[in-house]
């Protein structure tokens, strides 16, 4: 369909101008690197048919779930190969992610699932612990945490990381603060852990932090060092040889350094610490 009739029915009545959002959708879709929607942007048969047009191109169609689809409209689109990114907040039963998780894999696709919650032993109703994220992990669901406000304890954290299988799911932290046991402790264990400079010394803890990072990249994992602070820039190389995913994110900066960052490693955006 040419621009010049979409550009017509752009400016038609609501059903055609629905319609122009979504060929649009499928432009983007099949063109590098691919679409990052929410399911409330446009309806589900678009999503379906921008998956499948994603995958069949080789490009990566990323679904932010809002909660407005139902477990099983995003089974198809799972099946599709569209990589899912949900949280506790929007779906927070256990079997439904679970099935996620199993019906994405043959389609190559992934689903993310942030955890924002405590991380309580014991589980209360309508509340994820540690068991049910141990659960996701080993059925293939991709678990990320934060300890901006909430702690997550290094014990816990470790549990979990040994859940997930190798080269199955990746269980993804994002640490605020100095360098402690809930920072070292999954990265040891194959887990992938963000950090960043504003409460780091990287003069200081650089030897910290390379040995850290041949030790996550060991186990199946990595660190991720989010800089923002002047630092030398022979420093940081030499983090990144040691197998540290630098994010320069200094002023006319070259970020990231070295090997580029797997899209597994991250929610959605790599530019902040969640």
């Amino acid at each position: 369909m040419t621009e010049a009739i979409r550009k017509e029915r752009a400016d038609g009545d609501p059903a055609e101008r629905a319609a122009a959002r979504g060929f649009r959708l499928l432009d983007v879709a099949g063109e590098p690197p691919g679409a990052t929607v929410r399911d409330d942007q446009h309806p589900f048969p678009w999503l379906l048919d921008a998956a499948g047009r994603a995958r069949r191109r080789g490009r990566r169609f990323r679904l932010v779930d809002s909660g407005k689809l139902e477990a099983r409209d995003l089974e198809w689109l799972a099946a599709a190969g569209a990589d899912l990114f949900t949280a506790d907040d929007i779906r927070p039963v256990v079997f439904d992610l679970v099935r996620l998780g199993r019906t994405a894999e043959p389609s190559g696709a992934y689903v993310a699932f942030f955890h924002h919650g405590p991380l309580d032993e014991g589980e209360e109703a309508g509340r994820l612990g540690p068991d049910s994220l141990g659960e996701l992990l080993r059925s293939g669901v991709d678990v990320h945490l934060s300890n901006r406000e909430r702690s997550r304890p290094a014990g816990v954290l470790r549990r979990l990381a040994l859940s997930r299988i190798r080269d199955g799911a990746e269980l993804v932290y994002y640490h605020h603060g100095a360098l402690s046991p809930e920072a070292e402790t999954p990265a040891e264990e194959g887990a992938w852990v963000h950090v960043g400079d504003n409460a780091i010394d990287l003069l200081t803890d650089s030897e910290r932090i390379r040995d850290l990072g041949r030790a996550a990249r060991s186990a199946g994992g990595g660190i991720v060092l989010h800089v923002e602070k002047e630092t030398d820039s022979i420093l940081l190389d030499d983090l990144s040889r040691a197998g540290v995913h630098v994010l320069d994110k200094r002023p006319g900066s070259r970020s990231p350094r070295g090997r580029s960052l797997p899209g597994r490693s991250f929610y959605l955006d790599t530019t902040f610490l969640p």
